[in-house]
């Protein structure tokens, strides 16, 4: 990469801090990057994060609408929230826009959400892209819920909370992250492509779109962790909209064996697989082929 596909401006607040009152009171906040007068996609932030992200990498044709899952940066906390939920809270915002039709992108924690989105609404979803995403319990690889000591310590609620609330700690404290993530880096070593990105101006962004996402509080990531390890409510084969599946092989965030889920579940979804891509430089690299196919399908 030569030049630096990132947004250069500070965050802009006017497009950044943005909300919709849902139906009953609760309050989506959202951000819009890219075009404002390009094809409407909305997207969709990763584990932890917030509607920031779809301002990091501003795509050419395209508004590119972020949006705070409930509990997450401006949108109001929701207890017992379900996946079956979203699409209702989307169809609301898009409503509010004035948008008929739009596609979605889902970016790692996103995934499922995007998932959900592309089948609740598929007279109004254009098409759907899911970039290195998590994806239903009983995808090969999925830690959360059915496997590992974490996932089974996560089915309950109290664990749930303390982890999300260390998490939000860890996240809003210099030392604590950067220490945290030596720690990582040591016992899991991050690809080539991501170490070029870990101390550029993604990883900047990024921690700054983390932040805004858990300043209020650690709700919107505690009920994350619960949602993934849960059945979904649908079936992979019961999605009908277009859509295409980026993911690198050399991700140790997400494994590859997830996005290969999607690509053999999904009917006619277009599989994408890089070979050298990390968790992080796959956002990078893929984000103009993943413009190009949601445009073309708009």
């Amino acid at each position: 990469m030569t030049d630096s596909p990132f947004a250069t401006a500070p965050f802009d607040p006017e497009r950044s801090n943005r909300t919709c009152r849902l139906p009953g009171g609760r309050k989506l906040g959202y951000a819009e990057g890219g075009d404002p007068n390009g094809v409407p996609v909305f997207y969709f932030h990763g584990f932890p994060g917030s509607r920031l992200e779809a301002t990091l990498l501003p795509p050419s044709g395209i508004r590119l609408i972020g949006v705070d899952r409930p509990g997450y940066g401006l949108s109001t906390p929701r207890p017992r929230r379900k996946l079956v939920d979203w699409p209702k809270d989307i169809a609301a915002l898009a409503d509010h826009l004035g948008l008929e039709r739009f596609g979605v992108v889902g970016v790692s924690g996103g995934a499922p959400y995007a998932s959900s989105v592309a089948h609740g609404l598929p007279e109004r979803v254009n098409a759907l892209a899911l970039v290195c995403g998590l994806g239903p319990p009983e995808a090969p690889g999925m830690m959360f819920g059915r496997r590992g000591s974490v996932g089974a310590a996560l089915r309950y609620p109290g664990a749930r909370v303390f982890m999300a609330a260390l998490g939000r700690r860890i996240m809003l404290s210099d030392r604590a992250l950067k220490r945290m993530r030596d720690w990582r880096g040591r016992r899991r070593p991050r690809p080539a492509a991501d170490m070029e990105l870990r101390n550029g101006p993604m990883m900047q962004f990024m921690v700054a779109s983390w932040r805004e996402g858990l300043r209020r509080s650690s709700l919107g990531m505690a009920g994350d962790a619960r949602i993934y390890g849960e059945p979904w409510h649908f079936a992979l084969k019961d999605i009908s909209v277009p859509t295409g599946v980026w993911h690198g092989r050399a991700d140790t965030v997400v494994p590859v064996s997830i996005g290969e889920h999607y690509a053999a579940h999904v009917p006619g979804a277009a599989a994408h697989f890089s070979e050298n891509d990390g968790h992080f430089s796959l956002a990078v690299n893929a984000y103009p082929a993943v413009a190009d196919f949601l445009k073309a399908r708009a």
